[in-house]
């Protein structure tokens, strides 16, 4: 339910609260209920698990599982229970490389190219960084000059760690985006990533699947003409083409395109948001360090 209630966050800008409730099947006061509670936020106990988890998993090379890894806590004295190791395990995107369950969905179609499982499933909480990212490409027009912007967002603090512009929609530029969003985070791989697109043909490509393989990251799907599935990237595409003209003018295309990174750059340090607690994304993150 939780998913649907984030759904009509994100989305309430751009439709009446009343009217999303009703397409997505939720009331209206449960949604205002709902809206009303804190962010979920990373426990200490959490903490604490987590490292352990991966401390063992780590040890292990990737072998370990969920049960192996319960077991060996306990017999070092951290009692945990298997189904939650497995819960975390999940949000860490970690799992045993040893009779790992292969995906069966991924296929390739004769037109369509690859078609990816839906591993987000709309759940747009990560209890950690560089484990869930979503993506995207939008269209601006300026002045009759087209072009296009390619974002990534880390659904853990909700900043936007890759934008990239381009006069074209191809494969170069969510290449660009995704070493840039690589290179912010300061990662050599991205096999513990997630990374959930739409099913444009890019994202579908032959080229993706192989920088799929090459990095690491697992690709995620939304269902065919669903956004609703990647609202959180919809949602910045949104942010950014209502708000920009209020921060710089639309004197000219290459005017805006020298001024967009700026804007991110206030959406990442500047601009709080509220299911990071009124903070920013980089204050967000900073926090987060220092706790951990």
């Amino acid at each position: 339910m939780s998913k649907r209630y984030e759904a009509v966050s994100l989305l309430r800008k751009d439709h009446p609260v009343e009217l999303l409730c009703k397409a997505i099947g939720v009331s209206k006061s449960g949604y205002y209920s709902y809206i009303n509670r804190p962010a979920k936020t990373v426990s200490e106990r959490d903490r604490k698990d987590i490292k352990a988890i991966q401390q063992l998993y780590d040890k292990s090379k990737k072998t370990y599982g969920a049960k192996h890894i319960a077991g060996e806590l306990k017999t070092k004295g951290h009692v945990i229970n298997h189904k939650r190791v497995s819960r975390l395990m999940r949000e860490m995107n970690i799992k045993s490389v040893i009779r790992a369950v292969r995906p069966s969905t991924i296929h390739k179609e004769t037109s369509g190219g690859y078609i990816y499982p839906n591993l987000l499933n709309r759940d747009f909480n990560a209890v950690l960084p560089n484990r869930k990212w979503v993506t995207d490409l939008s269209e601006l027009t300026v002045k009759d000059v087209k072009f296009f912007i390619s974002a990534i967002v880390d659904l853990h603090n909700r900043e936007v760690i890759g934008f990239a512009i381009s006069p074209h929609p191809n494969a170069d530029l969510v290449e660009k985006t995704v070493r840039l969003a690589m290179d912010r985070r300061g990662l050599t791989d991205l096999k513990q990533v997630v990374l959930h697109s739409d099913r444009g043909s890019v994202y579908s490509s032959t080229r993706h699947h192989r920088l799929a393989n090459e990095l690491g990251y697992s690709p995620s799907m939304s269902r065919k003409a669903n956004c609703w599935d990647n609202a959180v990237i919809e949602s910045f595409f949104s942010h950014l083409k209502t708000e920009f003209p209020h921060f710089f003018p639309i004197d000219s295309a290459e005017q805006v395109m020298e001024d967009l990174p700026k804007f991110v750059a206030y959406y990442n340090g500047e601009r709080s948001q509220k299911r990071l607690g009124y903070l920013t994304p980089a204050a967000y993150l900073e926090i987060e360090k220092i706790a951990s």
